[in-house]
């Protein structure tokens, strides 16, 4: 079976799938259309800049001939954010004619709904959504040629029909690429870090209003990691005694299990009805902006309970996070091997590997 990851990085999921699948012994090759913001590595780019709108030419030259190689060198696609080889996925009737494998697997706002999201967590009012009308009749065309769609967790389940219904494999990362530094339970100035890939959705407003209440009252260091490359940013995340990843979106993603893999407490918001579908051992403390500075100062003034959530978050991430054992189920999907599971059960599958 020969794999291609494309054309799309998300938080480095493709990369972490394709170095999974990798652990396991299948041949996974990652070709994207241009680098995440990011960088994470991958094995072939077509270095196409948005902003560079004289190229378009050239990159339609390179979009038509990647498309020719890859429809005849792969087997097995697996493509992420709603993207395949050819813009508006004129080539899925193609590699459907040549009975290849396709699988999408969805991350967030290429899959969520309005409607439908509003209900869930009403939050997601104050973030804007992309119109679902659009998203609704997408999702119907690339259900014809899918094989399966797979995405992270049950947050997502509900914009899904039962005749689309996905798998679930949850979030990964490669612990050992992490050196856990945990929280000194008795250091008196506190250092928060908040890294805000879009402020609106990660409700920083209100996160800065807690953390500049809380400053009339401890010392308290605040470090804001915006437009770094990833190793600066992981130099600043190592310095935290507690990490606020974000306060709206209702479940945990890449940031968070990023942030538990160095070691370090982490608050975010998960929804009480999403708290149910994970492992009773998830030690994130949730917070809405109903509740973010009492939650904060909780955490500043209990040094002990900073170090055990560093040490929790840690073996949480390498049980249930791993991309070597998440590696595994995404090759049993390919092989229809799997089963579709939901909630804790998703992610007792990944435990027991």
């Amino acid at each position: 079976m020969k794999i291609m990851h494309g054309m799309r990085e998300v938080a480095g999921q493709a990369y972490y799938s394709v170095k999974g699948l990798r652990s396991n012994g299948y041949d996974a090759k990652l070709i994207l259309w241009d680098e995440s913001p990011v960088h994470y590595p991958y094995d072939e780019c077509m270095k196409m800049v948005q902003e560079k709108k004289y190229m378009y030419p050239i990159y339609a030259i390179r979009v038509f001939f990647n498309f020719i190689k890859c429809s005849f060198k792969y087997d097995t696609y697996h493509f992420h954010f709603g993207h395949s080889l050819l813009p508006w996925n004129l080539d899925l009737p193609f590699l459907k004619l040549l009975k290849k494998n396709i699988f999408f697997e969805f991350h967030g706002s290429d899959v969520r709904q309005e409607s439908i999201a509003y209900r869930m967590n009403h939050y997601w009012r104050e973030v804007g959504l992309t119109n679902e009308e659009r998203l609704r009749t997408r999702m119907l065309k690339l259900g014809k040629y899918a094989k399966a769609f797979i995405i992270h967790d049950d947050e997502l389940l509900p914009h899904f029909t039962a005749e689309l219904q996905p798998y679930i494999v949850p979030l990964r990362i490669e612990p050992d690429r992490f050196t856990p530094k945990y929280p000194n339970p008795d250091k008196k100035k506190v250092t928060i870090v908040h890294a805000p890939s879009n402020r609106g959705v990660k409700g920083t407003s209100y996160i800065h209003k807690a953390v500049e209440n809380l400053k009339e009252k401890y010392d308290i260091e605040y470090i804001l990691v915006e437009n770094m490359t990833q190793d600066e940013a992981f130099k600043e995340y190592q310095k935290a005694d507690i990490i606020v990843d974000q306060i709206l979106g209702g479940s945990y993603g890449v940031f968070a299990i990023e942030a538990m893999a160095m070691g370090k407490p982490v608050i975010t918001y998960i929804t009480e009805q999403m708290q149910k579908t994970f492992p009773d051992e998830l030690p994130i403390v949730s917070a809405s902006p109903l509740n973010i500075e009492t939650e904060i100062e909780k955490l500043i003034l209990d040094g002990q309970r900073r170090y055990d959530l560093g040490v929790e978050g840690r073996k949480y991430i390498e049980i249930y996070h791993d991309c070597k054992k998440n590696g595994r189920i995404i090759g049993r999907i390919y092989e229809g091997k799997a089963k579709k599971a939901t909630g804790k059960d998703a992610f007792e599958e990944v435990k027991e590997l």
